[in-house]
């Protein structure tokens, strides 16, 4: 008998020490390198997200109509979403002082995805890396936060902007709409045509339309798009989903991306 009050008594102990303890908390690390695409991060409307990353957050970007509201604080980026968010979400980019940029996909949480208290971004792409006629002196970095559009690093940020946040014009540099929608590759398994083309005096930008064309995922090789005279290549997402099969996976676009390609400029 005795045994059996004192299991008891360990019981409702267990239970109300369960019973005190607070809600479960989820909290992630996702690590950032070259290869990397969005960073997804699952909200609730009306509740924050805690975006942590490894320097201070300087600024972001996104769209005019956007369903998320952002508020920095030092490494911190707080995301709130408003009610109309989906489950397919709203992109936006986060920039930090030193000079990296990040592109973050808010999405509505779900059961299988539920909402993420905290998200660490852990950045192994080390310092920016420059061909040695881009790199300038730290002060130089330090000052100007970010290289203008003159610089390849400058460039390749104003043509992200300009592509995927509606960012209307480039200083220095002329947009042409000429070849849009010229295919330049089609080999069964991608397929890609050119957007617009940013024409400066030393550089030139080409913004391109890729997309899946399998049955299957694939990884982009950026060589694939190597030009003469090319200076740098970028994608906004390097691994892509099979081709849609529905209209949420054809909304999703997630066997898409954008490609940015810089060259010297054509005399």
């Amino acid at each position: 008998m005795r045994a059996i009050k004192k299991y008891l008594t360990l019981t409702c102990t267990m239970l109300l020490v369960a019973g005190s303890l607070p809600p479960c908390v989820f909290a992630r690390d996702v690590m950032y390198d070259d290869k990397s695409g969005e960073v997804e991060v699952f909200v609730n409307p009306g509740e924050p997200t805690l975006v942590k990353f490894s320097g201070d957050v300087a600024g972001g970007y996104k769209r005019k109509d956007s369903n998320i509201s952002l508020d920095r604080n030092g490494h911190d980026l707080i995301v709130f979403a408003h009610k109309k968010i989906t489950a397919a979400g709203e992109g936006f980019i986060v920039r930090l002082e030193d000079g990296r940029s990040y592109s973050i996909r808010a999405k509505k949480s779900s059961v299988d995805a539920p909402r993420d208290d905290f998200v660490t971004v852990i950045d192994n792409r080390g310092d920016i890396i420059l061909s040695r006629e881009e790199e300038e002196p730290a002060h130089v970095e330090k000052q100007f936060g970010y290289a203008p559009p003159s610089k390849v690093s400058g460039l390749m940020r104003e043509m992200v902007l300009n592509a995927e946040f509606g960012k209307n014009s480039i200083v220095g540099y002329q947009r042409s709409d000429k070849y849009r929608g010229e295919p330049v590759l089609d080999d069964g398994a991608l397929k890609a045509t050119i957007d617009s083309i940013f024409i400066g005096p030393s550089l030139w930008g080409y913004v391109i339309d890729a997309s899946n064309q399998l049955d299957q995922s694939i990884k982009v090789n950026p060589a694939t798009f190597r030009l003469d005279g090319t200076r740098a290549i970028s994608l906004s997402n390097w691994e892509l989903a099979p081709r849609p099969m529905n209209v949420e996976q054809q909304i999703a676009g997630k066997h898409t991306t954008k490609v940015f390609v810089i060259t010297k400029a054509r005399k």
